[in-house]
């Protein structure tokens, strides 16, 4: 488990490096960082705005709960124990995201027009984006868990959800590029640091599957 940690600390440490630029060099990243999210945030077509709408309203909550219950229901012992991950990962996550955010207290981005803007516009601040942060700890956990052929289908599967909602949040003008980029590292090196502890988590997940076959 040695390698989670080492891979939870890199990431930990790319996000503090990022999220300084953010807070102390915005001149010199800001600049890049519109640039990007005007290159990116240009609706194009209804049919592909109402996905990217879709997305961006029910892929993290809706998702990602649905995914964890359904891994705990009908995943067996990996699955159950996955499920218990996910839902450490998140529980860490939530109020450590929103901590942050309130920290570094980044605007949101202001689309060049006012109809690239396909949700209502969010009132916390920009960075990291919360959506990302945890959809990324969520493909983390599950690509880290899941390693077999069957298995590897489902971690496959949420893993493209989760870009895809990652994707989204610039497409519909609520996040910049960096926001996202900020998040991804965030949840995935929180996910990174949950499995490698995973062994002090076990006597939890030793009960729960006992409880579930009963």
């Amino acid at each position: 488990m040695r390698k989670f940690y080492a891979v939870g600390v890199a990431l930990f440490a790319a996000f503090v490096i990022l999220a300084s630029l953010v807070v102390f060099d915005r001149s010199s990243i800001t600049g890049p960082d519109y640039r990007a999210f005007e290159a990116m945030n240009k609706p194009d077509g209804r049919i592909v705005s109402q996905i990217m709408v879709d997305l961006t309203k029910y892929g993290r909550e809706e998702v990602w709960i649905a995914a964890t219950a359904l891994l705990f229901v009908l995943g067996g012992k990996d699955g159950k124990k996955t499920a218990g991950l996910l839902f450490i990962t998140f529980a860490i996550l939530i109020p450590l995201g929103t901590g942050i955010k309130d920290a570094i207290d980044r605007p949101r981005p202001t689309p060049v027009m006012p109809q690239n803007l396909l949700v209502p516009s969010d009132k916390d601040s920009s960075f990291p984006s919360g959506h990302a942060v945890i959809v990324s700890a969520g493909a983390f956990v599950v690509l880290a868990r899941f390693s077999r052929k069957r298995q590897m289908a489902v971690a496959l599967t949420l893993l493209v959800e989760a870009l895809l909602v990652i994707y989204s949040r610039v497409y519909v003008g609520a996040h910049y590029p960096l926001d996202l980029v900020g998040g991804t590292l965030l949840g995935a090196g929180t996910a990174s640091l949950v499995i490698g502890s995973d062994r002090y988590f076990y006597p939890v997940f030793s009960r729960l599957y006992s409880m579930a076959k009963r």
